[in-house]
């Protein structure tokens, strides 16, 4: 009886296996978003992305002689751009990825090679010595950066430090606050925006822009004098009025002055942005605008404006002093700019390749964990329902009648089935 009453409650137990099962699940989920979420998102090693851009490029000075065109040459310009993640050189943890920039504008043509070394969990750059810019001699160090694609999830809330070849530092890229989302091809998307104003270049890029129109480093007074009249600076008025009135003293340190080169500075400014997928931080559709100056590194003007301020009853003295001030805090002569934006074609290419690597990251991150989570409560629901339908039922009594016991002997009959028992087992009749 003991045996039979526990074995019942065996039965009737939640079955074991259930907790097992989902305990098992829940395991596999634990160790699956510790080891194999890191060690499957990461920068693929595979990835070939050729996107395109049109746009105009103006040249606002004449490449021969620096001075500034009266009228600015407009031209279309086309770029093509090659990303390419170098199979052989990328590893578990960091990948190699070549860029190559095809720009042509007219008779003008510019190619441009980068080198890019990635962590494929962080995807920010490291410092590694296969990253160039511009030239494989020209190592560079982007650690801490980004370049090409912003981290996995991707926040709105909050900025990058993007590193910008042209000048060898970074600038900070976060939401556009006017038009934080937008929808392109089918894929919801975060717009960044960034810029830069008039950052000198670097050597490297001043090394690829005089293979392509010869930039001179130092200007006469001569050279810029067009420039300078552009600026409310007349020269030929200025020295005209002085000469009547000035000491030798000055006269030769105008001299000086006219007679040394000026050195130039070559600066760099950018206005841009990108639409960038959140799940994988791709840069689906790119814009910029971006432009190349000049600022004459005025060493002398201290000496210059002592002059110019012994004269004060001299109009064209007083104007030019006024002039050189704002030269020298002002915005730098411009050289060239440029504008383009992605084609769309372009977008269609690299969306559809970012929607596939975006699915790729979600069934790792999201969909398998779900998953195995949901198979955990299943497993959980299926034990439940198994031991409802187990457990015992009370039976139902309603329009029976109840059973009643026995009636006890009384001692006339107990002492007829004591004899009938003394019969059987002796076979004698009692006396």
């Amino acid at each position: 009886m003991h045996r039979s009453t526990h074995d019942r409650k065996a039965r009737h137990r939640y079955p074991r296996i259930a907790l097992w099962v989902a305990g098992g699940f829940a395991v596999a989920a634990l160790i699956w978003m510790v080891v194999g979420v890191p060690a499957l998102v990461k920068y693929p090693t595979d990835l070939e992305a050729s996107p395109q851009y049109e746009g105009t490029f103006t040249l606002l000075v004449d490449p021969a002689t620096a001075a500034p065109l009266a009228q600015p040459m407009e031209m279309p310009l086309t770029i093509d751009r090659q990303i390419e993640v170098i199979g052989e050189e990328t590893g578990a943890s960091r990948a190699l990825v070549r860029e190559t920039l095809a720009m042509t504008a007219g008779d003008i043509e510019m190619t441009q090679d980068h080198a890019y070394v990635m962590d494929r969990s962080s995807l920010e750059n490291v410092a590694d010595d296969r990253a160039f810019a511009f030239d494989p001699a020209n190592e560079v160090d982007r650690s801490g950066a980004y370049r090409l694609n912003l981290p996995f999830d991707t926040s709105r809330d909050e900025t990058y430090d993007v590193y910008k070849n042209e000048v060898d530092d970074t600038y900070e890229m976060a939401v556009d606050a006017d038009t934080p989302t937008t929808e392109l091809e089918g894929l919801d998307l975060s717009n960044f925006a960034g810029s830069m104003d008039e950052v000198p270049v670097s050597d490297a890029y001043l090394a690829e822009l005089n293979e392509v129109v010869p930039l001179p480093d130092e200007l006469t007074l001569d050279q810029l004098e067009p420039h300078l009249l552009a600026a409310g600076i007349d020269v030929d008025a200025v020295t005209a009025a002085l000469t009547p009135v000035l000491t030798p003293e000055d006269a030769a340190t105008l001299a000086e002055f006219a007679a040394e080169p000026i050195p130039l500075e070559y600066v760099y400014s950018f206005d841009g942005g990108a639409a960038v997928e959140p799940v994988t931080g791709a840069e689906i559709r790119v814009y910029s605008s971006e432009s190349v100056g000049a600022r004459p590194e005025l060493t002398s003007l201290p000496a210059l404006q002592e002059v110019l301020g012994n004269y004060p009853e001299v109009p064209e003295a007083a104007a030019t002093s006024a002039a050189l001030d704002d030269l020298a805090e002002g915005p730098a002569i411009p050289l060239f700019a440029y504008e383009y934006e992605q084609t769309p074609a372009s977008v269609a290419d690299v969306a559809d390749t970012a929607g596939g690597l975006r699915n790729e990251v979600l069934l790792a991150k999201v969909w398998l964990p779900l998953g195995l989570a949901g198979a955990a409560v299943a497993s959980l629901i299926v034990g439940g329902i198994v031991y409802l339908w187990r457990r015992p039922r009370p039976i139902e009594t309603t329009g029976r009648d109840e059973p009643h016991p026995p009636p006890r002997p009384d001692k006339e009959e107990r002492e007829l089935a004591d004899q009938r028992r003394e019969i059987v087992t002796t076979g004698r009749k009692p006396r």
